[in-house]
């Protein structure tokens, strides 16, 4: 069995047979999202990033993804977003790397602590290509967190080119993809979401 260098390679397939993950695509992954009516700060933040030439995934996950959870922490501000980070977890497994965003609960902490939720920035708009790493990235965030002590059994994620968000939840030895996307184009419903999941671990 060939092991993937890290969770950028990682498929699908390799999450099945390297960490024993089943994978499940769902029609309603969270109900009863409540939107969220969007600040003028964000607005008018998103209004002018959008005209910028975004035209590779770092540029998009600092011009859009990170004033979309900058917006989450300002209505929390009780979590701790984690850009960049390297993540090795189980490097015989590949479970390494660097990972975009990881949320954790704990915004006290001094390093990473209590990882909840990944957030993965797609290398294009093909979103379901990268829901291998992302949910890599999740399964090592679970066996931190177990690592650790930290009694949290599941962990939610999300793929995003930016402006589409497709969330992913993994809970005991199943990975849930939810069928519906959400989108900059209804940003309350998509800040809504984020804030669901949250709201599960306050």
């Amino acid at each position: 069995m060939k092991i993937p260098s890290s969770y950028r390679y990682y498929e699908l397939e390799d999450l099945a047979s390297i960490c024993g993950i089943h994978i499940t695509v769902v029609d309603v992954l969270l109900d009863k999202v409540l939107p969220i009516k969007p600040s003028v700060v964000l607005a008018g933040i998103l209004a002018r990033n959008f005209k910028l030439p975004l035209k590779n995934e770092k540029a998009k996950s600092e011009f859009i993804v990170a004033p979309i959870l900058a917006e989450v922490w300002e209505i929390n501000n009780n979590f701790k977003p984690l850009s960049g980070l390297t993540f090795n977890v189980d490097k015989s497994r590949g479970l390494k790397g660097i990972c975009d965003f990881l949320i954790s609960s704990n915004p006290d902490a001094q390093g990473l602590d209590v990882p909840i939720m990944c957030v993965f920035e797609a290398k294009n708009d093909a979103l379901e290509d990268w829901y291998g790493q992302c949910g890599s990235e999740m399964f090592a965030a679970r066996l931190f967190n177990e690592q650790k002590g930290n009694d949290i059994k599941i962990i939610y994620g999300a793929v995003t080119n930016g402006f589409t968000w497709q969330f992913l939840k993994l809970e005991n030895q199943t990975l849930f993809i939810d069928s519906q996307r959400y989108g900059t184009a209804n940003l309350p419903q998509l800040l809504g979401a984020i804030q669901k999941i949250y709201n599960l671990y306050k």
